[in-house]
């Protein structure tokens, strides 16, 4: 659920795959559900075996649903828009229950023709399997379609007050249907389509520090990414939907010490940003790094774009890389006047780029405020030797 989580912040749009990150996350809906199940508790009233169905439920109407409507959505080449609708009738249906009448009415109703549609992306991804893989596709498609039959049945019936299957008929049936004919077919099935490249969002997002491994595997992928802005943006006019920000500090130890700390990232280290690894200051260099947000860190890719080496100028700028949570441009420059003092200045010009930093704005450039105020301390604070600079 926490990767899943981390998966709908980090998204830059939205494709198909958003169903795995809802999937992913919503099974700690039926987690919850069966603790309070085994716990014995009746919340809101509900009866023993309501609450102890609906954990059941969530396990496949929240976890496998909507990871089967994207993968299938992916097989069969459509778009977001099946597993965005059963992503949205998962809580619809948990606020129905909740409610009751009417809403849990249409609620159940809205939600079972989502599956009604993703046994549609399933049969379909079945016409172009083969073997025992096109067997199980076609049995978890028409598996799902008599469970959600029947789910419509059971809905319409209790909006209506018509005869219907009582509840152990339709925990016995919808549920083995649910369980053995759609959630272990489907998944079986669609995990071994040979042919099937699923695009997955990059979780940006994390409970902590990344272990390197983790860090060295996001440098590889960032290695073989472009910029996600236009060259040289730092130097046109701001684009409208961007924007520029510009910062500088006195450098009380030097021009020369400054330069040593840039060399060394040592703005970054003190902003407690682990590096994958700390590169030289060089034109296509990438630059990979966890940035702390209280007990969360971000991963960002960057890659420098320009260096600047003069008798008086000395620094850097970097591009995002699609593994970010900005778009944009920065630059890191130490500038000698001639009287001899020297300055440090951060340019900035940047946008959002995931669903994390465009949702709160006000809370993105605080945690940027932050975190340039640290970057300009740790190079104004640079001691006039190498040897004082953090490795």
């Amino acid at each position: 659920a926490t990767v899943g989580v981390g998966r709908v912040v980090s998204r830059r749009s939205l494709d198909p795959t958003i169903g795995v990150d809802a999937g992913l996350a919503f099974l700690l809906v039926g987690a919850a559900w069966l603790t309070v199940s085994r716990a014995g508790l009746r919340p809101l009233g509900f009866g023993h075996a309501i609450v102890q169905l609906t954990a059941v439920h969530f396990h496949y109407a929240g976890f496998a649903l909507p990871i089967v409507a994207a993968l299938g959505a992916v097989r069969a080449g459509r778009g977001a828009i099946v597993p965005l609708w059963v992503t949205v009738g998962v809580p619809l249906t948990a606020l129905g229950i909740t409610a009751g009448g009417t809403l849990e009415w249409v609620a159940a109703t809205f939600m079972a023709a989502g599956g009604l549609a993703t046994a549609g992306l399933v049969a379909s991804c079945a016409r172009t399997a083969r073997g025992d893989t096109r067997v199980l596709l076609f049995v978890a498609a028409a598996a799902l379609g008599g469970g959600m039959v029947l789910a419509i049945g059971w809905a319409w019936s209790v909006q209506f007050g018509w005869s219907y299957l009582d509840l152990e008929q339709m925990a016995r049936w919808h549920g083995t249907l649910n369980a053995i004919g759609f959630g272990f077919a489907a998944l079986v099935g669609l995990h071994r389509q040979p042919a099937m490249v699923v695009p997955s969002a990059f979780v940006g997002i994390h409970l902590r520090t990344p272990a390197h491994e983790r860090l060295a595997a996001i440098a590889a992928d960032a290695d073989r990414r472009e910029p996600t802005s236009p060259a040289g943006l730092l130097d046109r006019p701001t684009p409208h939907g961007f924007r520029r920000d510009k910062w500088s500090a006195p450098l009380p130890h030097g021009f020369d010490a400054a330069c040593e700390a840039l060399r060394q990232w040592a703005g970054h280290r003190a902003a407690g940003i682990t590096l994958a690894v700390a590169p030289p200051l060089r034109v296509g260099e990438t630059v990979t790094m966890a940035i702390p947000a209280g007990p969360l860190a971000v991963t960002a890719t960057t890659r420098i774009v320009e260096v600047i080496d003069e008798p008086d100028r000395f620094g850097f700028t970097y591009a995002t890389l699609p593994h970010h949570p900005e778009d944009g441009e920065e630059s890191f420059i130490v500038t000698r006047s001639a009287d001899g003092m020297a300055c440090y200045t951060i340019t900035a010009i940047w946008r959002p780029a995931i669903l994390a930093t465009r949702v709160a704005p006000p809370i993105t450039r605080l945690f940027q405020q932050r975190v340039i105020e640290r970057y300009l301390s740790g190079v104004a604070g640079a001691e006039s030797t190498s040897a004082g600079l953090p490795r």
